[in-house]
């Protein structure tokens, strides 16, 4: 059965993408802008989900990664072109990998859940999952997302209960 959501966040993590110039002299509409944009759904989702959190990490984890679709969906197009960059500057891909382990393990963090190196990765395979859904999602409140969370947060859940080593 889908959760369902205690809040909603439609807010924008940031202004207009293009609007700004890289060092690079290039229009933001890049790797650049699209990394500003991911640090700012992160900043603004740890402040949103702050008096939302329970004692349950699992309900806090669909809570967390709500928030971060809901603040990502105003820049969709851009952050589904990550993969286009990356392959533009190969170079950035290690950096932006260990920016995506921060943030995998941070997430698990801020929503007490077991966060040893196996649970990281696992999230991060599970987190990418569901971020290919929100890119195909065209539903207006992402139920589709929603509900692929719901079921792939039941895996976690188990694959944490099984390795059950200590956080």
């Amino acid at each position: 059965m889908a959760q369902k959501r205690k809040t909603n966040h439609k807010k924008s993590a940031s202004g207009k993408p293009g609007a700004k110039k890289t060092g690079r002299g290039k229009r933001a509409d890049n790797l650049d802008s699209a990394l500003d944009v991911l640090e700012k759904i992160e900043n603004e989702t740890a402040r949103a989900v702050k008096d939302n959190l329970t004692g349950d990490w699992r309900d806090n984890l669909f809570e967390i990664v709500m928030t971060r679709v809901d603040l990502a969906a105003p820049h969709k197009k851009l952050l589904a072109r990550l993969p286009e960059f990356a392959r533009s500057e190969p170079s950035a891909v290690p950096g932006m990998a260990r920016v995506y382990w921060g943030t995998m393990k941070r997430i698990l963090q801020l929503a007490d859940a077991p966060a040893r190196p196996h649970h990281v990765a696992a999230f991060g395979v599970l987190y990418a999952s569901i971020i290919d859904t929100f890119f195909k999602d065209d539903t207006r409140d992402h139920a589709k997302t929603m509900a692929a969370l719901d079921r792939r947060l039941g895996l976690f859940e188990q694959f944490a209960d099984f390795s059950s080593c200590a956080r």
